[in-house]
């Protein structure tokens, strides 16, 4: 009757414990990558939403423009557009989160009367110390038929 060994020889010993452990080592690292890429997602997501809530701000102050029938609109006007865009209620000059609660409006008139520039500057709240502002800006340029 031929036995069988009950052991592996010396050299064999443990290989199976260390293969474990580098796949359970590559395994965290992919796992800490999609949490590192689902945070980058996110934080795009919240970019985005910030830069299409300024880009409607943007196009209602233009429209507002248009209205006047002037690129030149007056203080009060834009300073309460601006409290809208920082998301102030009007009555109450409570936030009311509908807004850039950091945004500054910036209205520039251009070479010709009909000819306007709004810049909008903001940080979202939760965005890191590090991270610039962001920036929209667009121009505004009344037709004759507008002005």
């Amino acid at each position: 009757m031929r036995k069988f060994p009950t052991h592996r020889s010396g050299p064999q010993r443990g290989v199976t414990l260390i293969e474990v452990l580098v796949s359970v080592l590559i395994m965290s690292f992919g796992i800490l990558g999609v949490v590192a890429l689902q945070a980058r997602a996110i934080q795009f997501s919240l970019d985005a939403d910030d830069r299409n809530r300024a880009a409607l701000f943007a196009d209602d102050l233009a429209a507002q423009m248009r209205l006047a029938r002037s690129t030149t609109l007056p203080p009060a006007q834009l300073t309460a557009f601006e409290q809208r865009v920082q998301g102030i209620d009007p009555v109450t000059l409570q936030p009311n989160g509908l807004g850039l609660p950091t945004a500054e409006v910036d209205v520039t008139a251009g070479a010709t009367p009909n000819v306007a520039t709004i810049t909008i500057t903001w940080r979202h709240p939760a965005a890191p110390p590090s991270q610039d502002s962001s920036r929209l800006v667009t121009d505004v340029v009344l037709t004759a038929e507008e002005m």
